[in-house]
């Protein structure tokens, strides 16, 4: 009896490890504690002495499985699925104003707003980023927007709905008529054109 509860101690620690490369959902974690239980169970029925023996190998040796996990999940392949990739600061970070040549070149830019601003966010204005806040009006992602001052580090905008302006003047993404709705187009989608 000694023998299967070694045999299931050294199953449930392989289902611990095969629980690093594949998605189970948690299920060989539960297969696994099952089977641990079970093998420090028989150790004691065989005798106290071999259950603490069983006992202690676990306790030592899950711990060890843990911190094992830990350093080598993220190189698995599945590890590298689920774990963001290292970012780099420029990907994430916005842009700082630096000189009051580029606070003076921002103000009536316009630009896309990268994340919904309620009322901060950040904003791409001729292809950098930058931390804005909207005047007033929540902007949602995507959506055209309008510097409208250039205050410390802080980027005023508001959302731009193109009235008196030149329709170039939007970023590349806002050229594309496909990409509009339908009403700023002034086309009435129940229109029927066999009347």
């Amino acid at each position: 009896m000694i023998y299967w509860a070694f045999l299931l101690l050294a199953i449930g620690l392989f289902a611990v490890i095969l629980e690093l490369f594949v998605p189970s959902a948690g299920i060989l974690g539960i297969v696994a504690g099952i089977l641990i239980v079970t093998s420090v169970v028989l150790g004691f029925m065989e005798s106290v002495s071999y259950g603490v023996i069983v006992l202690t190998a676990a306790v030592v040796t899950i711990p060890g499985l843990l911190a094992l996990m830990v350093k080598v999940w993220p190189y698995t392949p599945l590890g590298k699925r689920i774990l963001l990739k290292d970012l780099k600061p420029e990907d994430v970070l916005p842009n700082y104003i630096e000189n009051k040549e580029q606070k003076e070149r921002l103000e009536g830019q316009l630009g896309i707003a990268q994340t919904k601003m309620l009322p901060s966010g950040i904003v791409m204005v001729d292809g950098e980023k930058f931390d804005a806040v909207s005047e007033g009006f929540a902007v949602e992602k995507g959506d055209a927007i309008r510097v409208i001052s250039v205050r410390g580090n802080h980027v005023y905008v508001e959302p731009y709905q193109g009235e008196g302006e030149v329709q170039e003047e939007l970023p590349p993404r806002d050229l594309d008529i496909l990409s509009q709705p339908i009403e700023e187009l002034g086309i009435d989608p129940l229109d029927n054109p066999l009347e």
